[in-house]
C-alpha cells in the first residue's frame, strides 16, 4: 500500500481545500466530497473545479459550505452560465451576499426533492438578482 497522495488530492492541495474522512469532522476548508470534486476534475477540468471551490472558500462567511451538493450546484450554475465565470469579482461579491450554508439547509428541508438540484435553483435565482443588481449599480454609477 502506499501513502502517495491521489491526483486529486494533490490538485487540492495546490488551492488551500483539504479532504478529510467522512468520519472526521470537517473544519474551515475542509471537505469530504470526494467524489464530487473527483467527478467535476475528470469532466470539466481542473480549472473549473478551482474556480467553484475559490468561489466558495473565499466568498464571505461561505469557507465552511463545501458540501457535495453546493460544490455541485455551483459548478452546475458555472456550466450552464459560463458568462458569469468570466465575471469572478462580480460573483464573488454576488456570493458574499448569500449564505450558502443557509441556502444548503433550506434545500435539505425540501427533501425528497435532491438537494443539489433545489440547491442549485435557489443560488441560480439569488445570483442572478445579485449579479443584476451589480450591473444596474456599474450603469448608474457610469451615468453619474
Amino acid at each position: 500500500m502506499t501513502n502517495a497522495k491521489s491526483h486529486l488530492d494533490q490538485f487540492l492541495d495546490g488551492i488551500g481545500v483539504r479532504l478529510v474522512p467522512v468520519a472526521r469532522r470537517r473544519r474551515g476548508a475542509q471537505s469530504h466530497a470526494r467524489a464530487t470534486m473527483r467527478e467535476i476534475l475528470n469532466d470539466h477540468g481542473g480549472d473549473h473545479l478551482a474556480l467553484v471551490l475559490r468561489f466558495i472558500r473565499d466568498s464571505e462567511g461561505n469557507k465552511g459550505a463545501l458540501w457535495s451538493e453546493t460544490i455541485g450546484a455551483v459548478s452546475d450554475i458555472l456550466l450552464q452560465r459560463p458568462d458569469w465565470a468570466e465575471r469572478p469579482s462580480d460573483v464573488f461579491a454576488a456570493l458574499d451576499t448569500i449564505d450558502l450554508n443557509d441556502a444548503r439547509r433550506e434545500a435539505v428541508l425540501r427533501r425528497p426533492w435532491p438537494v443539489r438540484q433545489t440547491l442549485r435553483a435557489y443560488l441560480y435565482r439569488d445570483l442572478q438578482r445579485a449579479l443584476d443588481a451589480r450591473i444596474d449599480q456599474d450603469l448608474l454609477g457610469a451615468a453619474a
